[in-house]
């Protein structure tokens, strides 16, 4: 008799209205949140800021240089052309104006070069942003890569460090990877950064673009995004500070950061 009374008890409170109310406005919330992360993406770019590719671009740059017929030029010149798309990066190393046909043709020259030589070794993540990427994939915030490379070397580096696509064997961590040549405009134009925005279904204004160079900085806030600059790049603190929201110096700095831009401390 005593079981049988729990029984019913347990019944009536599993039916009460206060209790059906509080499971509804639970779960309510939880909708909510999820939907709030679905809509604030981490849009990354890649080299300096996913990944070490100095060395890979620096070699790659001066063979191209030297074998054409120009002046190799030092690993600081090669940094500071750097914030532009390969086409006018190499306009700036031999010194022609931006649009210059010779650029564009070196810049051919490169990508075929550089792709081709692409490796975890070559073109390794930072130490840290791993263990970042799939945290913020499980927190459900969608992410995507954007370079002022070409399409074909930013899907070689997610693929040689094992974050794109292989049926059978591991899900995407990026929805969307694009390249300077496959959007409308080149950073510091916001054009690539709204395109992926619609892609992937996230609110530019809820989104954060993560860079290494002015240029990225420009991109986000003509896009409307907030951004984080990372300063293991091609470009130090000081450069960087006039055109990103938050500008960090470790990963441990940039989660910090991310967790605030994106409003998680809030959510959680």
């Amino acid at each position: 008799a005593a079981f049988r009374c729990s029984m019913l008890v347990g019944f009536t409170l599993a039916r009460s209205p206060l209790l059906l109310s509080l499971s509804m406005a639970t779960s309510e919330a939880r909708n909510r949140q999820t939907y709030l992360r679905a809509s604030a993406a981490v849009i990354w770019d890649v080299d300096g800021t996913l990944v070490e590719s100095t060395t890979l671009g620096f070699t790659a740059t001066n063979e191209v240089l030297s074998t054409s017929g120009y002046r190799m030029v030092t690993e600081d010149e090669y940094k500071l052309g750097c914030r532009f798309t390969t086409p006018d990066r190499f306009n700036y190393h031999i010194e022609r104006p931006a649009g210059s046909a010779e650029g564009g043709q070196l810049g051919d020259l490169f990508d075929k070069t550089y792709v081709r030589r692409v490796s975890r070794e070559t073109a390794g993540l930072f130490d840290g942003l791993e263990k970042l990427l799939r945290s913020l994939t499980i927190a459900g915030h969608p992410m995507a890569v954007l370079s002022n490379a070409c399409g074909e070397y930013v899907r070689a580096v997610l693929s040689a460090n094992e974050l794109d696509e292989k049926p059978g064997v591991r899900v995407p961590l990026f929805k969307e990877a694009l390249g300077a040549d496959e959007v409308a405009e080149a950073k510091p134009s916001g054009a690539g950064l709204l395109e992926i925005c619609s892609r992937i279904e996230a609110v530019p204004e809820a989104s954060v673009y993560v860079g290494d160079a002015p240029t990225d900085g420009k991109a986000a806030r003509a896009a409307g995004m907030r951004s984080v600059g990372v300063a293991w790049g091609a470009n130090p603190a000081a450069a960087l500070e006039a055109d990103f929201d938050v500008v960090v110096s470790d990963v441990p700095a940039l989660i910090v950061a991310l967790r605030t831009l994106l409003g998680d401390d809030e959510k959680s």
